[in-house]
Parts: C-alpha cells; structure tokens; sequence
C-alpha cells in the first residue's frame, strides 16, 4: 500500500520502506464510495502538490480518509528537526508540501504525514533522502507534531526520490492496538 501512496505522491526510483530519521482541524473527507479517481499525472514539485491523489488513492483501497491539515513553504529549516533542520540550514530547500491524514478502517486508525521537499538539485536531494532515511536523524516536521498532537516514531515509514523532488510517507496508529499498528504497515507497503 506504500508503493501506491507514494504513485499517488509522485515517487518515482529509490524507494524505501523501514524507520525513518522522525523520533518518537477540519478537512475534507473521502470514502470508497465517492466515485472519485485519482488525478492524472502524478509527477511534479512540491509547490504543485497536493493531497487529492493519495486520499482518492487510499478511498480505491477500501479506507475512509479525511485530511486534516496541509502545509506549503520554502523554508524547510524552520520546519524540520534533528539533523535534517541542520542539513537544511547549510543547503536550503526550494519548496516543501506536506499533508496530514487521517486513515481508518473499522475500529482501526491511522495518521498518516507526507511530506515533499525541492531540492536545488538531484545531489542534494539524493542526499536529503538518505539522511532522512537514517532512523533518529530528524525530518521535515508533521504537521500534528508542530500543533502539539500526535508524534511520529518513524517505524512504519517509505520515502522515494523523483529527480529533485524527495517525497516521504510515515503512518503512526493511534493507540497500539494490533488492529491499528497492523494498518499503520499496510498503508506504508501500499506507499512504498
């Protein structure tokens, strides 16, 4: 399920499914019965972005989602943490976009973060992946994290670069419930 999140995000090679460098409102809602297809085209920047494909994506899959926050910028530094905000600072980001969803199914639910960064070039995005890679490493803030909610462990976590564009995906269950953790896994294999 990770693999076809991150499509519907614009992954293109290098994908990767493990823990991630991330430490321990209103919006929209879509179900599978919404007739809705995913949009067409899924490569671009991260100022193009935006969630409609992995929520259309994950509704196909049998989910109810709805998103819950979005966020666009180019300053990756202020929003980052660990060593990814200290790569940032010496090789600032073009743009970033990220979205947080939520993600049930049954009793089961999900969080789940993207987030896409431009870098200036394919190198440092290549780099920026794999120091985002790395578990403990830091990454671009979720949005429930800087709202004070939920946190991330990074332990259900895919992450794909596409040129210059680098795109990653974390789901945390809410609670820790068999049920919930076992969805959190699924929706990053679907991503991946």
């Amino acid at each position: 399920m990770i693999v076809a999140l991150a499509a519907a995000f614009g992954s293109g090679s290098g994908t990767v499914a493990g823990s991630s460098g991330a430490a321990a409102g209103s919006g929209t809602s879509i179900s599978s019965g919404s007739g809705a297809r995913a949009a067409q085209g899924t490569r671009g920047k991260a100022r193009d972005r935006s969630s409609t494909a992995a929520v259309q994506r994950l509704a196909r899959s049998g989910f109810q989602v709805r998103e819950r926050a979005t966020d666009a910028g180019s300053d990756c530094a202020a929003h980052s943490y660990g060593q990814v905000q200290e790569f940032f600072r010496t090789h600032p980001c073009e743009a970033y976009f990220r979205s947080l969803l939520e993600v049930r199914e049954g009793p089961a639910v999900v969080l789940v973060a993207i987030a896409w960064v431009d870098m200036p070039d394919a190198e440092q995005a290549r780099r920026l992946k794999a120091l985002m890679d790395r578990h403990g490493t830091g990454n671009l803030t979720e949005l429930s994290r800087e709202r004070g909610g939920q946190r991330f462990t990074g332990m259900h976590y895919t992450s794909a670069r596409e040129d210059t564009t680098v795109i990653n995906v974390q789901a945390e269950p809410v609670g820790r419930t068999r049920v919930a953790i076992t969805l959190a896994r699924r929706i990053v294999e679907t991503a991946g």
